[in-house]
């Protein structure tokens, strides 16, 4: 009991040392909140000056929407202006990079004097199926009105809904059982019932032949190889929940695309590897197999990044050392740069409004 209280006071005082609470995780219950329809959403007109990503800090604001913005601000349901509204996960939202270095806002910065006003609805861990609930409860019941939806389909959606999320009456649902609240509060407010946790999990991931207890030290240092980013190169993940995931993603996805063509409006679908898919050169992946069709038969724009991130001159480690945060998955600046300049390039020649 000694060692436990010990335990509780010393993380205690390193935490309010470090970040200035004791909770660890203050910053996601300052800005996120769950939603009885689509599963967890941001909360609205808030704003944290110090959101953790690793290493990295960054201001948050968000809107009235519930969106990230430039600002706290209050956003009309409807507008004159072109508008257009980006959905998708956490490389739409943006994580460990400073709002004005995102790929949204230097599109948004690009067309705010043409008339055409952007907003970003994608959240950390969003996936088809709240893409599609999402959007039905923003033209629905909270009657926003916009142009067109530009969807960021992300590799690891496939996993996401194979395994995580699905839907019913009610909305999006979690599928995998209860959160382990057990270990995030540990992980929260102790060192060593959570080092003693992580020995434990440790050795069920040996047990069970857990497939990321295979990855090296230089797999963790490029952020490739991650069992939920393997479906595209590797049968056994595909088999185990990249066909499953695949066919649900579509699902939701044919009930976004039914949705907005019943509202009348525009989308386009754009998709990007992880470092797994640059580091296997897997330029011709079932994800753009898949989607190009997908789209194809719905008359839906379709933007590839793959070549733009699997380039032919540069080796697929110094492309991942570009345009990547260092040991993580997602873009850097540049990376968001990248995405920005060809986003705006492709969309404004497929004839899309501008």
């Amino acid at each position: 009991m000694v060692t436990l209280v010990l335990d509780f006071a010393v993380t205690g005082v390193y935490h309010l040392f470090k970040y200035g609470t004791i909770h660890k995780y203050a910053d996601r219950r300052a800005l996120g909140e769950r939603s009885p329809v689509f599963h967890h959403t941001l909360k609205p007109n808030t704003e944290f000056l110090y959101q953790r990503w690793g290493n990295l800090r960054h201001s948050v604001s968000t809107n009235s929407l519930g969106f990230r913005d430039r600002s706290v601000r209050h956003v009309p349901l409807s507008s004159d202006k072109y508008r257009v509204l980006f959905m998708g996960d956490s490389f739409t939202y943006g994580v460990g990079v400073p709002y004005e270095k995102t790929f949204i806002c230097l599109i948004d910065s690009e067309l705010e004097d043409k008339n055409v006003e952007v907003l970003n609805a994608g959240v950390v861990s969003y996936s088809p199926a709240i893409y599609w609930k999402k959007t039905e409860y923003l033209l629905s019941r909270a009657g926003l009105r916009f142009d067109h939806m530009v969807v960021f389909l992300d590799i690891s959606d496939i996993q996401d809904e194979a395994v995580f999320y699905d839907t019913n009456e009610e909305g999006v649902v979690w599928i995998r059982g209860p959160t382990p609240a057990m270990r995030e509060f540990l992980y929260e407010y102790t060192t060593i019932l959570r080092n003693l946790w992580e020995v434990a999990e440790e050795a069920y991931d040996l047990a069970t032949e857990d497939p990321d207890v295979r990855r090296t030290e230089e797999d963790r240092r490029y952020a490739t190889n991650e069992y939920r980013s393997l479906w595209t190169v590797d049968k056994e993940a595909y088999e185990d929940y990249g066909a499953m995931g695949l066919r649900k993603a579509r699902k939701h996805m044919d009930r976004l695309h039914d949705l907005l063509r019943r509202h009348r409006i525009g989308m386009t679908l754009v998709i990007y590897p992880w470092p797994t898919q640059i580091l296997h050169e897997d330029r011709d992946s079932i994800q753009v197999r898949v989607w190009r069709e997908w789209a194809e038969e719905r008359s839906v724009q379709f933007i590839d990044l793959f070549p733009d991130f699997i380039p032919d001159d540069d080796p697929p480690k110094e492309a991942i050392r570009k345009y990547f945060i260092p040991g993580d998955l997602h873009w850097n600046e540049e990376g968001h740069r990248l995405v920005a300049r060809r986003f705006l390039e492709m969309w404004t020649e497929a004839g899309r409004r501008p």
